[in-house]
């Protein structure tokens, strides 16, 4: 949902939510998928053949497919099926009249999806072609879909089709063009919320129940922020990760939170007795704890003597991106920040109403000169007035570099 849809995990769990509750269809209210904190791949018999024959009425007898079998069992939690809606006849066009735009989307996307799951394979026909000059060697490939399969109804997947013109072995031919390109080594991807959790399932941490709750603690306590749709690490997400890395190391890393996973879903299943189990983690944990209060380096923010207007909390000067900013020392409850009073610097009158040409600065933080009527006026400048205006067409005079100009015409003082 959030590399197709652009949802984030909290609204798509909210989706997901209402449409598994139920939705008013007329004549009855009924949920429309089956629970969906699951990350089980398991579909039920009775579904199974439901949609096995609903696929050979629908596309043909071609278009069926097997039960893909999910080998790594590890750590998935099974008591629930996969994510599927409650009834394939039950398709998203015959439902839209009763659903927001959202929840449709996102049940087109559990329809089609589980739909595909159990329909034949996509048949591609691949061609290469390697051409050979002077022992150097160029690869070209191509592809035509020979059988649609599953793409015939999962849109949010295509194969793109290349083809090659028609050419024999030891047949010469002669480039009208050639492109060099150079690459460099690009360091890995900054996460995004999808690719976050698709890393969190990999490595068998984290829950379906828990996914959206992470994303919103992330982002809500000020370890990160988001810059096109990806996690950026701020300051404090930095010094609290190494913080924790460095006193915490035997407890906070992938390979124990997968473990202690499988350990909860043991308990869970009766195999291990849960008071034995958090009696070894207090063992390990309590001396870290112990350890880290006496050696961890305090960082406590400095108070200013001010309190805050929402909710009476001292105020303290903080770090960030891009400096020290006044804010409320009760965050995230209070997510209070202190403005100071920007300073505006007057240059001159403004030559076209009775407002003033201030110095301003564009998103981009290149300093500019606009007037302060805007939008009424929108007289602006990128070099800075004299205040003087051009004897020549009484338009203003610039300061560009060493030389004063006019704004218009090519006299120059």
């Amino acid at each position: 949902a959030s590399t197709k849809l652009g949802f984030s995990a909290r609204k798509t769990m909210s989706i997901a939510q209402k449409l598994y509750e139920g939705i008013d269809l007329g004549s009855e209210t009924i949920g429309l998928i089956t629970y969906m904190r699951s990350d089980s791949t398991r579909l039920s018999d009775i579904f199974i053949k439901e949609c096995k024959s609903y696929i050979e009425s629908e596309y043909g007898h071609d278009y069926v497919g097997s039960v893909k079998v999910n080998k790594n069992k590890e750590n998935v939690q099974d008591a629930h099926e996969a994510i599927r809606p409650t009834s394939i006849k039950r398709t998203p066009e015959s439902v839209k009249e009763y659903l927001t735009n959202d929840e449709y989307k996102l049940y087109s996307l559990i329809y089609y999806r589980a739909l595909a799951s159990l329909m034949h394979a996509a048949k591609v026909e691949g061609t290469t072609i390697v051409l050979d000059n002077n022992n150097y060697q160029f690869k070209a490939t191509g592809q035509i879909i020979t059988f649609p399969g599953y793409l015939k109804v999962y849109t949010y997947e295509s194969a793109s089709e290349t083809t090659l013109p028609a050419l024999n072995e030891k047949d010469t031919i002669e480039a009208n063009k050639i492109d060099s390109e150079q690459h460099f080594t690009q360091p890995p991807a900054r996460y995004t919320e999808a690719t976050l959790v698709k890393a969190m399932e990999e490595l068998g941490i984290g829950r379906p129940s828990t996914y959206a709750t992470i994303m919103s603690n992330i982002k809500d306590r000020g370890y990160v922020t988001i810059t096109d749709k990806k996690f950026i690490p701020t300051d404090i997400g930095i010094e609290i990760t190494d913080s924790l890395a460095k006193h915490f190391s035997s407890i906070i890393n992938v390979e124990y939170t997968a473990n202690m996973e499988n350990e909860l879903d043991k308990i869970a299943l009766g195999e291990m007795v849960w008071y034995e189990s958090l009696d070894k983690f207090y063992k390990d944990f309590a001396p870290l704890v112990d350890e880290a209060f006496k050696n961890m380096e305090k960082k406590a923010p400095e108070e200013t003597g001010e309190v805050c207007p929402n909710c009476g909390h001292p105020l303290v000067v903080r770090k960030g991106k891009y400096g020290n900013f006044t804010a409320c020392s009760n965050y995230p409850e209070c997510k209070y920040i202190k403005t100071e009073p920007k300073v505006v610097l007057e240059i001159c009158d403004c030559p076209n109403c009775d407002g003033k040409i201030v110095e301003k600065k564009s998103k981009r933080g290149k300093v500019f000169y606009g007037c302060n009527n805007y939008p009424k006026c929108n007289t602006a400048y990128w070099d800075k007035p004299t205040g003087e205006l051009c004897p020549k067409c009484n338009k203003m005079l610039l300061e560009k570099k060493d030389k004063i100009k006019c704004s218009e015409c090519d006299f120059e003082k």
